[in-house]
């Protein structure tokens, strides 16, 4: 009896834990058409930035290549070239800082990278759909922080996650002048409300001066705990047997 439980628990578990795809799109960023690091409107697949007031009208968020961030660069849409204070490999010596950044990100490719000054602000977004309204569903991510190079000043950064009208914002980290903190995952729980509901991600940070900046990688979005019916078929099996030879034993008995 215990072997049938065990078996079924494990089949179960198995099947729960390949149940959920990642419904999100190019969650890795690595489907784009640019061909350097850069701002980007709708470039990167799956992903819109937000039109905004500010500089440039649209959010200050870029698309940034693996290795690019603080040795040849990323351009904006008024063609400003920035770089991000870090290691370097040697190719800058004006943005030289010896705090650790690496040159990829946990996945290795792309990621963005975002700036949290209220002045420069915008959420990147996708329409995420296969829903379930009333599913709960879990949000992971790895962030990071830095800071353009040319600025100094000790900063706080933090994501505010939406997902369709709820929100929720990671911790609140402090980034040292020409400063980097490393990746990390961040995992969230959001219940459907409709099959399709927007996700967005808006960098915050303070002071605008420095700037605040943030980096982003490897969203993913999957149904909590949900077993397909195939797995609740093997556990229902498994359960009967379980019974079947509880009444033989008792009938012996």
């Amino acid at each position: 009896m215990l072997r049938i439980l065990t078996i079924a628990g494990l089949v179960l578990a198995t099947a729960s834990a390949h149940a959920s795809p990642n419904l999100i799109t190019n969650g890795g960023f690595e489907q784009t058409t640019l061909a350097n690091s850069a701002q980007f409107t709708t470039q990167v697949t799956g992903w819109s930035n937000a039109k905004t007031s500010g500089y440039t009208g649209y959010g200050y968020n870029f698309l940034i290549k693996s290795g690019t961030a603080d040795t040849t660069g990323f351009t904006s849409l008024y063609n400003n070239h920035d770089t991000l204070w870090g290691p370097g490999n040697g190719v800058r010596s004006s943005n030289y800082s010896n705090n650790g950044m690496t040159a990829a990100s946990p996945t290795g490719g792309n990621y963005i990278l975002a700036d949290g000054g209220s002045s420069y602000r915008g959420a990147i977004s996708q329409t995420v759909t296969g829903l379930t309204s009333g599913t709960a569903y879990q949000l992971t991510f790895d962030w990071a922080t830095g800071q353009f190079s040319g600025y100094s000043g000790i900063t706080n950064e933090a994501w505010n996650v939406t997902f369709g009208n709820a929100s929720q914002n990671t911790e609140t980290v402090t980034t040292a002048s020409h400063g980097y903190t490393p990746w990390h995952t961040a995992t969230m729980t959001f219940i459907a409300t409709s099959s399709q509901q927007v996700l967005s991600f808006l960098a915050e940070g303070s002071p605008n001066g420095e700037p605040p900046t943030l980096l982003l990688d490897n969203v993913s979005l999957k149904a909590s705990n949900v077993p397909e019916p195939a797995s609740m078929a093997i556990l229902a099996t498994g359960l009967a047997a379980v019974g079947f030879v509880k009444r033989r034993r008792s009938k012996a008995a």
